[in-house]
């Protein structure tokens, strides 16, 4: 009999730390679903959006419709222009463009001087009041500080900010150049009546803003120079993607011996003494 109790004792015993083991194991199951949810969203974020070399180590963060996404910056960047829609006559060559951006962009805003608010509004009470020698006399004010009204994106007049832009990185014939009126023309097509991404890196010694420029999604100095229009400028730029592009063999590379424009250029300077 005692040992009948003896065994009863001992099931009862197994069986309750065989419970105890399942309600552990059923407890742990969603800390290790958890934890390996969290692993998998690692792993795949680094599998979509890796850190590719050529970009540099400069990432910023901006706000997506689906979210917070990592975007590339460039090294060496030091801001970007947004700008309004590029009129013909704001390309000077193939490598040259006038460009205006908003002043209600927010890096515009809190610079515009208060003699140009001013001038901008009465030159607009001015023009509807037909009386168009006022406003001639404020469209030289706003102009002289390096402004001016111009079309926005609703086709409304607004105030905007003045930039010469070199583009970086190639160097384009001159007009009187054989293939400079070419260059000029495919610039113009390029990007004329639209808006333009361009990262600034520099100020040349003419005042220009030196950058890379997107024109809806097409890097414009790189189609540039696989139309042959221009040459790849490698005593200020080595990125190997230019250099490919250059060697296309189309435009002033068919030609036998093209003339390099700042050989051209110090040539001219030299007979000019």
């Amino acid at each position: 009999m005692y040992a009948s109790h003896t065994r009863r004792l001992l099931r009862r015993d197994r069986g309750a730390r065989a419970h105890g083991g399942a309600a552990r194991r059923r407890a742990s199951t969603p800390l290790l679903c958890l934890i390996g949810a969290i692993l998998l969203v690692a792993i795949s974020r680094h599998t979509l959006l890796p850190k590719m070399p050529f970009l540099g180590s400069f990432w910023r963060v901006s706000l997506a419709p689906g979210g917070y996404i990592p975007t590339p910056k460039s090294h060496g960047v030091k801001y970007e222009l947004h700008t309004l829609p590029v009129d013909a006559k704001a390309v000077a060559d193939g490598d040259t463009i006038t460009v205006y951006v908003d002043t209600a962009d927010p890096r515009e805003s809190g610079n515009v001087p208060c003699e140009v608010q001013e001038a901008a509004a009465e030159r607009t009470k001015a023009r509807a009041a037909k009386n168009y020698e006022k406003a001639d006399t404020l469209q030289k004010i706003i102009v002289d500080a390096g402004y001016r009204q111009v079309p926005g994106l609703t086709g409304e007049q607004v105030l905007a900010k003045k930039y010469r832009v070199r583009l970086r990185g190639i160097d384009a014939p001159e007009n009187s150049m054989p293939y400079g009126r070419e260059a000029k023309e495919e610039l113009v097509k390029l990007v004329q009546g639209r808006t333009l991404k361009i990262s600034i890196y520099d100020t040349d010694r003419y005042g220009r803003l030196v950058g890379d420029v997107d024109c809806n999604g097409v890097f414009v100095q790189e189609h540039m120079l696989k139309k042959g229009l221009t040459w790849h400028y490698t005593a200020y730029d080595q990125r190997p993607e230019l250099a490919e592009a250059q060697a296309g063999g189309l435009g002033l590379w068919a030609l036998p011996n093209p003339e390099k424009p700042w050989e051209w250029r110090k040539e001219k300077r030299t007979r000019k003494w």
